[in-house]
């Protein structure tokens, strides 16, 4: 099975809402979320190859963090923020890798500040969703590395 953006986008309610109890749905690209956020990238490696990213507004790490940790976002310290936003990819790309027939395995997630765009610049070919998570941006991306071969 490939991914596409239906399948895309169940993944990330079923991982937001579904175990997270976080409120999202669809919404219009939001280009506030590539100011001031974190990206978080897992490598799926193996029967296929790709790069997913969850592209999120520090104000949506806060509040993806604070439901996951049940705590207030001011007690919130960046190490927690960003664990947050790590493990939303890390549950996304997970499930996809589930979906995806062959063996693959999943690398840990990288997180860190949204300061570039690569390989997710304007010339990105993959699936990009996004998201009104906790009323606020959550873009999704996935970037198929074999579809660039061809």
């Amino acid at each position: 099975m490939t991914i596409d953006q239906q399948t895309l986008q169940q993944v990330v309610t079923d991982v937001c809402s579904g175990m997270l109890g976080l409120e999202v749905e669809p919404s219009e690209k939001d280009n506030a979320a590539t100011g001031d956020a974190l990206s978080a990238v897992v490598k799926i490696s193996g029967g296929w190859d790709s790069l997913v990213q969850v592209l999120a507004p520090r104000k949506t790490a806060k509040a993806i963090a604070s439901t996951m940790f049940a705590m207030n976002e001011d007690e919130l310290t960046e190490a927690e923020i960003r664990d947050a936003v790590g493990e939303i990819v890390n549950m996304v790309g997970g499930n996809l890798k589930g979906i995806v027939e062959g063996d693959s395995s999943l690398s840990l997630p990288c997180v860190g500040e949204a300061t570039g765009s690569a390989p997710f610049d304007e010339n990105f070919k993959g699936l990009e969703i996004s998201n009104s998570c906790q009323g606020d941006p959550l873009i999704v991306r996935v970037f198929d590395r074999s579809r660039c071969e061809s």
